[in-house]
């Protein structure tokens, strides 16, 4: 997974732009300009991000029912 794809499965799982950036402590801009791959995030911000979604992916896969 790579930064820009984190950052569409946080904002598809219901998190914004504004809240991501918060919890990475950068600018919403950045964000977004992440999403567009327009610039590369250092290594420890894509680390972040990628941390992130996955732990919102484990989180989501918790909450779906075992037996449907």
């Amino acid at each position: 997974m790579n930064p820009s794809d984190a950052i569409s499965i946080l904002v598809a799982s219901g998190m914004t732009e504004q809240a991501i950036a918060t919890e990475l402590k950068v600018n919403q801009t950045t964000v977004n300009r992440i999403r567009r791959q327009v610039v590369t995030p250092s290594y420890e911000t894509g680390r972040a991000l990628v941390d992130l979604a996955a732990a919102t992916e484990r989180k989501a896969a918790r909450r779906k029912p075992r037996f449907a």
